[in-house]
């Protein structure tokens, strides 16, 4: 615009567009809190995923023995591969006395490397207390063979009743699988009583 009297071209002042340096500072500050509190909700969220999925694999494949064992007419042993990893194999056992003897025939197996990473267990040959959390470890070998009829042939040293599932983590859930006399395989939560929900382990 031309200013008459003065002869000069009047600019308008120009209008700044984008963020100062100190409020691009409070943005970040604000995304680095916001990070640094959901990372570990998410971290948790992860393990509890892996928890999860270790028990589903577990019942799968205690199922599958089962299946089998009836479908066969022979014995069916579920087996777990690892002393510190959920990873299990199937077999029938053709005379041998665990999957890894020489005779036995193997049907199905399952890696931890498949989701369930970082998880431990605890095994029982009862079922005991199942409120009461297990201490972590696998002794060798440990399993259950399935008879002809679907049930467990037998609850000695190394023979499962029972298998707790967990992160090691303070806080974090755990699951426990059961396998009953009669074969039936159960995943429940021992922090629930089954009188507040069915996924619960025992009543309160």
């Amino acid at each position: 615009m031309l200013d008459n009297q003065q002869g000069r071209l009047l600019m308008k002042p120009l209008r700044q567009h984008g963020m100062s340096l100190i409020e691009l500072l409070v943005v970040v500050s604000v995304l680095a809190i916001l990070g640094a509190l959901g990372v570990p909700s998410y971290q948790q969220w992860v393990r509890n995923s892996r928890i999860r999925a270790a028990a589903e694999s577990l019942q799968n494949g205690l199922r599958i023995a089962r299946s089998e064992a009836a479908q066969r007419g022979t014995n069916v042993r579920f087996e777990l591969t690892s002393v510190t990893n959920p990873s299990w194999e199937v077999c029938a056992l053709n005379g041998a006395a665990n999957c890894e003897a020489t005779g036995a025939t193997a049907i199905t197996n399952y890696s931890a490397t498949e989701g369930a990473t970082g998880i431990e267990l605890g095994v029982a040959n009862t079922q005991g207390d199942l409120s009461a959390p297990l201490s972590m470890g696998i002794p060798a070998n440990s399993g259950v063979t399935f008879g002809a009829l679907g049930r467990p042939t037998s609850y000695g040293a190394n023979d499962l009743a029972r298998i707790d599932i967990s992160s090691g983590v303070a806080n974090d859930r755990s699951l426990v699988t059961t396998i009953s006399s009669g074969g039936m395989v159960r995943m429940c939560d021992p922090k629930l009583s089954t009188d507040v929900s069915p996924q619960g382990c025992t009543k309160r």
